[in-house]
């Protein structure tokens, strides 16, 4: 798994200029079931997420080494943990805004190494965008 998260840092680089970290997050394999325990409190479908002082908890179900949709998802992890650790949003507005840039910026990654890598499937943040105070993003009002 170590050469494999080396090689996804190098690719992150190659993407989007982030020089590979010093230490890499410990990559926790585990249930998709205690995934929603930990973190949602209650069953949801996130099959992977970071956390700065927990590191990555990905479904084991996932085959990232064969699967490059898999393997893609684990990209979009270590996108969150070089975020983390070069401070690449820490400025921002609001808790809320962070989220929402680092959330973007991770499935942008994500959809470029799709397409790097022939993928034709691609992701999208539409689903699960947090809602911030309406001053902070505009709620489009229908006509």
């Amino acid at each position: 798994m170590s050469s494999l998260i080396a090689e996804l840092f190098a690719t992150i680089h190659l993407l989007a200029g982030y020089a590979p970290p010093t230490v890499a997050p410990e990559v926790h394999r585990v249930p998709q079931a205690e995934i929603g325990e930990r973190f949602c409190h209650t069953p949801c479908a996130i099959r992977a997420i970071y956390d700065p002082t927990l590191g990555v908890y990905l479904d084991e179900k996932l085959d990232v080494v064969n699967n490059i949709f898999d393997r893609s998802i684990l990209l979009h992890e270590l996108v969150h943990h070089v975020q983390a650790v070069r401070g690449r949003f820490d400025q921002g507005s609001s808790d809320c805004m962070r989220r929402n840039a680092n959330e973007r910026e991770a499935y942008s990654l994500q959809n470029r190494y799709l397409m790097e890598m022939n993928d034709a499937r691609r992701v999208s943040m539409n689903g699960w965008a947090a809602r911030c105070s309406e001053a902070e993003v505009p709620t489009p009002r229908k006509p």
